[in-house]
């Protein structure tokens, strides 16, 4: 089979890793790898942070929690497996060695479909190179944690987009059962 294809089907987020980090090599190409991804209008506008300190790592999910529960709070409004993954004493991040954030710059044309393609480029290489990942959308409070962009230099017109954690899976990565694919319609 095709080795992309192959990639493709075999990947699956990884929710357990071992703790020995990701080499700074592994990273740069996967930093990379998502940097090629095709982006609007090639403007080549996605930043990218990586944390792989773990004191920082649970400091980040401690803020991205405590911005969930307060916001929850203050507005009444929440989902109720947010909250309940919110309250959880488990990392936000699995224990994960590094974290990789994605930003774009206000020059971004479509940077939601850019960070798509960017995270996407990033599981592929990262499972061809023997990594696992999982995309984290439980880190999105984490857009208005400030003092953590203002430590990192990131500007403040950045558009934050999402979080990826890398490294060792700590067992097997099996794939997930898919159905068939459900096309609604195909005009010829």
């Amino acid at each position: 089979m095709n080795e992309v294809l192959n990639a493709i089907y075999r990947r699956a987020s990884v929710r357990s890793f071992k703790p020995e980090q990701v080499p700074d090599d592994i990273v740069k190409e996967l930093l990379n790898a998502g940097f090629h991804a095709a982006n609007g209008v090639n403007m080549q506008a996605l930043r990218f942070v990586v944390v792989q300190d773990k004191e920082k790592i649970a400091e980040l999910d401690g803020a991205a929690k405590k911005i969930y529960l307060e916001d929850a709070e203050e507005t009444g409004e929440s989902n109720p497996f947010l909250l309940s993954a919110y309250k959880k004493d488990d990392s936000i991040f699995h224990y994960a060695p590094t974290v990789i954030f994605i930003l774009a710059t206000p020059d971004a044309v479509t940077p939601t479909e850019d960070a798509s393609l960017a995270a996407g480029n990033i599981l592929l290489a990262a499972h061809s190179l023997g990594y696992g990942t999982c995309i984290i959308g439980l880190a999105d409070p984490l857009e208005s944690y400030d003092e953590f962009w203002e430590e990192n230099k990131v500007p403040e017109d950045y558009i934050y987009l999402t979080a990826i954690v890398v490294g060792k899976p700590a067992g097997d990565i099996v794939p997930h059962p898919r159905s068939e694919v459900k096309v609604l319609s195909w005009i010829r």
